[in-house]
């Protein structure tokens, strides 16, 4: 096939903002969103988001070597977005199909711009206490980050580093003053943005003290052990839960709200423990010991916790969760119980399996754990393709 450049139209008129596909696909519109990347990086990497959880795939020298494939492949009466890494392949790809006839737009960006996209889920609010949860979803890369208030204070649980995107927005809509920061554990996969919040908000910020962090930031920074308690406001506190296993300081913290009808638990995990997975021991070239620590903190104190403690990770599995707009990625202790065959087993079973069958590691994970070892803010990190690909903090069978 030729293509003629005479027909080129202006790149600004055939493309759209990461932001503004989602809100199409969030009211519902019927768009197509075609990846033109090649089948490795798709495989590795994929957009997923609500009714598109496996997009079409056709890399772009098909595109340019098969009319046929076009006219068979991509509907005429539909909205055509392209798709690739950074938004070169998926202008060309545009351009092309344009010059044919079709309703086209490339995604500024690409998947890096994607991957900056954020969804919000109400986790709880309950006015009789004044307290408000939210989740934030970082879709293509399954980060989940917190916001919890009482009153107008707010505490923000593992933030990345695009707070105007995610915390600081949801903070303005909601008339708060984030007051506390906290992190887990030390990060692998993204950049935190723990210090980066609190010297724009003036904010606390917790850290746990067995973690190895090497503070050297003038943020205010606490660094907490088991059963510490994160005042958020109102009467209203977080308690540290030390759940040593995926790193050596990771800390939970406990959220209870309790009204004349009932009491309802809440457990912030971290990497510790997924809806559908458990945390990997080995990124601190430590595994066997790691997954040692990590069993007994399931068996000794995960698995002790009511029943109906509502498990709010800091990651979703992008290969086996797709995000639904507005609905919330969590679930209790007594269905993580049944659902996770890792729980179930020894110590010896469990230390052998977790020591030998762990994933590929995330992508540039030492840089970035050293990064945020040093409380390094997000404002002096050249970031570029440092967070590609999707997380890789996760086991499951």
């Amino acid at each position: 096939m030729t293509f003629n450049p005479s027909f080129r139209k202006a790149a600004g008129s055939l493309e759209i903002d990461a932001q503004k596909l989602k809100e199409k696909m969030d009211d519902g519109e019927d768009v197509f969103i075609l990846d033109v990347r090649t089948p490795e990086e798709y495989e590795a990497w994929r957009l997923s988001y609500d009714k598109h959880a496996k997009t079409p795939l056709i890399p772009v020298d098909r595109l340019f070597g098969s009319q046929k494939t076009i006219a068979d492949q991509i509907p005429k009466d539909k909205e055509i977005v392209t798709l690739c890494a950074h938004g070169n392949r998926s202008m060309m790809a545009a351009q092309l199909l344009s010059q044919l006839g079709y309703n086209v737009k490339s995604i500024r960006g690409g998947m890096a711009a994607w991957n900056q996209v954020y969804d919000v889920a109400i986790v709880a609010d309950s006015p009789e206490n004044h307290v408000r949860v939210w989740q934030l979803r970082r879709i293509s890369k399954g980060c989940l980050s917190y916001v919890i208030a009482a009153g107008n204070s707010a505490t923000v649980i593992d933030s990345t580093c695009d707070l105007d995107n995610s915390v600081l927005k949801l903070a303005e809509e909601n008339g708060l003053k984030i007051t506390n920061v906290i992190d887990t554990h030390m990060h692998a996969d993204h950049v935190s943005g723990l210090v980066s919040l609190a010297k724009k908000t003036g904010a606390q910020a917790f850290i746990g003290a067995a973690e190895g962090y090497k503070p050297s930031s003038d943020a205010k920074i606490t660094q907490v052990s088991d059963g510490h308690r994160a005042p958020v406001g109102d009467g209203v506190f977080l308690t540290a839960v030390h759940t040593p296993g995926h790193t050596e300081g990771s800390t939970s913290y406990a959220l209870e709200i309790s009204s004349d009808a009932k009491s309802q638990r809440y457990l912030f995990t971290g990497d510790t423990l997924f809806v559908n997975a458990v945390g990997r021991p080995d990124l601190h070239d430590k595994a066997s010991e790691y997954a040692g620590a990590l069993h007994d903190t399931y068996q000794n104190k995960l698995l002790k916790l009511p029943e109906d403690t509502l498990i709010l990770p800091a990651h979703f599995d992008t290969s086996t969760i797709t995000i639904k707009h507005g609905e919330l990625v969590a679930d209790t202790i007594s269905s993580v119980r049944k659902n996770v065959k890792f729980l179930s087993m020894s110590k010896e079973e469990f230390v052998q399996f977790m020591s030998s069958a762990v994933p590929p590691r995330p992508a540039n994970y030492k840089m970035i754990i050293q990064i945020n070892q040093e409380l390094v803010s997000c404002e002096e990190i050249n970031m570029g393709d440092l967070e590609a690909g999707p997380n890789s903090c996760a086991i499951r069978m």
